[in-house]
């Protein structure tokens, strides 16, 4: 009796090991419509199954037949098709495979005959709803499609909840269908309800005070409330420095008249010290370094302080900056800031023959050093909604400035007389205190990393001295930049900057025969500070760093402009090429613009970018090709 029931349960065994091995594999076609409803039909046929180890007898090809007919229909009906003639047959496809051949015949179409389409509450007022209602997708001749119908009442409540009205539904949305006649008669009422409010805003920390919390807000109980609100709330606190991060949880009171919104806000505050060290090398500026410290919430009012120092081997640059930002009682979108900045340089004072700067004769060097303090208040502007940020400064700014230069053994004090070397004197043994007012914008975008870094930034400034207030020299100064980035599909984008520069200042033109030519020395009351100069990796490239300028010494005017574009062609490589103009000048009338062009290479590494140029500088006769390489960021 044992070796019976062993024997039977052997023989169900292997049984079920046949089946499962020599099931029969079932394939599905789909023939007649297109997409997107061929994808539904397909999707609706293939899920009727019979199991994975059933053979395809007879009468099962007979049932999946049936049952594909049955789906078929199904699937075609929220497309407006309620008549299709559906065939299936089945043909073999190879030893245990058969394929499911499903046509499709849509047939006459259900089209909308009447539709009644009505808005209720004050949220009817939307220029988003009222676009929506007048741009609804089953107007009436259209043919009947669910998911038209479906996804157009969620986009109705989704910008309605995003307006504010949180209460917003449906009180009719009914479908009725004539199947016999082939028409449809849609009813939709939207009732909006009220606009909600905001309600209490609770902060969970205990670090600043309620002063500073509540100009945060920039909104107070009873404001209107709205997704876009929402975001700017989110934006504004992230953007005030104090957050590492931020979570803002709505509790919503819908049964309220109006409905109410009360804010849950919980952050995690920044570390109150941060460091940054960044090392970089450049043909124009040989190695760099430079090293942040910054520390936050010096106290519950919300200021904070932060300092850099930065070293570059051309010249033996050192620069020093410190700034100390209070944000106002009223508001904390501005701030009373001061800032207190150092700057040692060594620098070579040239002459030119007849101008020529490929023949400049250097005759003398030394140090130029100057100590600023900048006191002012920054205003914070909101632009495009509120999500782009204009950074405007009203400032007054003392500034120290010494020139210790020495001649150099090109030069021999005894060639010159006492009267040609008073403007020498001038400029080579200098001290001056200036005291300018001025305001500076600053209007940054940048968005992403690496080829992907697009956006915009916009730069601008306007300053004036005057002896009247205290200042040993005269002079004013307006200065505008823009740069550009913009991506043309996934792998080019276009690059476009430019500058100009306008100062007024006393200047002093003084030539000096000499055998070949004449020296001429021109020089300017303008601080060394705010003097310009162009050339290099990032002003004209073909040209030396900062060749283009007067003596050497900086220039009272500039206009550089530049495009260039680049090309992805590998992981973090791309290729570009560009074209440069530009020029430090002395004169508007006679700006001497000079033309560069060239090719490079850029590898976006993880420790910053690598760029590779090769220019030329057209407007110098025999000049070979110039290379500008960049590696890190530059000097503060």
């Amino acid at each position: 009796m044992r070796f019976s029931r062993t024997l039977q349960l052997v023989f169900i065994c292997l049984a079920v090991l046949s089946a499962s091995v020599c099931a029969d594999e079932v394939q599905y076609s789909v023939t007649g419509v297109d997409e997107p409803m061929l994808t539904n039909v397909r999707n609706h046929v293939s899920a009727y199954r019979v199991g994975s180890s059933a053979k395809l007898n007879s009468r099962l090809r007979r049932k999946l037949v049936a049952d594909a007919k049955i789906a078929g229909n199904a699937a075609m009906r929220p497309y407006g098709y309620f008549h299709p003639q559906i065939t299936a047959e089945f043909t073999p496809a190879g030893e245990g495979k058969w394929l499911l051949n499903v046509d499709v015949k849509a047939g006459i179409p259900v089209r909308v005959q009447k539709l009644h389409l009505e808005l209720q509450g004050p949220g009817g007022k939307l220029d988003a709803l009222k676009a929506w209602y007048t741009n609804f997708p089953l107007a009436e001749g259209r043919v009947l499609n669910q998911y038209a119908w479906d996804n157009s009442k969620q986009a109705a409540i989704k910008l309605l909840e995003d307006a504010g009205y949180l209460q917003a539904g449906f009180s009719r949305h009914v479908i009725r269908v004539d199947p016999s006649a082939n028409t449809a008669r849609l009813e939709l009422v939207l009732d909006t309800g009220l606009q909600a409010v905001i309600g209490k805003v609770t902060f969970k920390q205990d670090v600043l005070n309620e002063g500073v919390l509540d100009r945060l807000k920039r909104f107070g109980p009873g404001a209107v409330y709205n997704a876009r609100m929402l975001e700017k709330f989110r934006l504004d606190l992230w953007r005030s420095g104090y957050f590492e991060d931020i979570e803002v949880v709505e509790r919503r009171d819908l049964g309220a008249t109006p409905p109410r919104v009360d804010l849950e806000v919980d952050v995690s505050f920044r570390k109150k010290n941060t460091f940054q060290s960044t090392l970089g090398f450049g043909t124009d500026t040989l190695a760099r370094f430079q090293f942040l410290w910054g520390r936050h919430l010096l106290s519950s009012r919300g200021d904070n302080f932060d300092i850099g120092f930065g070293w570059q081997q051309k010249d033996n640059e050192f620069s020093m900056l410190a700034n100390y930002r209070l944000p106002r009682k009223t508001d904390t979108q501005q701030f009373w800031v001061a800032s207190v900045g150092l700057k040692s340089e060594n620098q070579e004072f040239q002459v030119s023959s007849s101008g020529d700067f490929q023949s400049r004769l250097d005759i003398a060097r030394g140090t130029v050093t100057d100590g600023s303090l900048r006191l002012g208040k920054t205003r914070v502007r909101n632009l495009q909604g509120g999500f782009e940020q204009l950074f405007e400064t009203v400032f007054v700014q003392y500034l120290n400035e010494n020139h210790s230069f020495d001649f150099t053994a090109n030069v021999e004090p005894e060639f010159f007389t006492p009267a040609e070397l008073r403007p020498f004197d001038r400029l080579l043994k200098r001290s001056s205190d200036s005291l300018a007012i001025g305001v500076d914008w600053d209007w940054p975008e940048i968005r992403g990393t690496g080829f992907q870094t697009v956006g915009h930034h916009q730069r601008a400034w306007i300053l004036t001295s005057n002896k009247a207030w205290g200042s040993v020299v005269d002079y004013s100064q307006v200065y505008l930049s823009s740069r550009w980035n913009v991506l043309a599909g996934t792998n080019w984008k276009f690059l476009f900057r430019a500058e100009a520069g306008y100062s007024s200042a006393n200047t002093a033109n003084l030539k000096i025969p000499v055998d070949d030519g004449e020296l001429d020395i021109i020089s300017t009351d303008l601080p060394y500070h705010y003097r310009f100069k162009a050339g290099g990796s990032r002003s004209v490239r073909g040209y030396a760093f900062e060749l283009l300028d007067t003596n050497g010494m900086g220039s009272n005017n500039i206009f550089t402009a530049s495009a260039e574009v680049e090309y992805h062609f590998r992981d973090a490589w791309s290729a570009a090429v560009f074209y440069d103009v530009g020029n430090a000048f002395k004169d508007w009338s006679k700006p001497g613009l000079k033309r560069g062009a060239g090719f490079g290479l850029r590898w976006y590494s993880l420790i910053g970018a690598l760029r590779l140029d090769f220019a030329q500088g057209l407007d110098i006769d025999g000049e070979p090709w110039r290379i500008h390489l960049t590696i890190g960021t530059p000097l503060l």
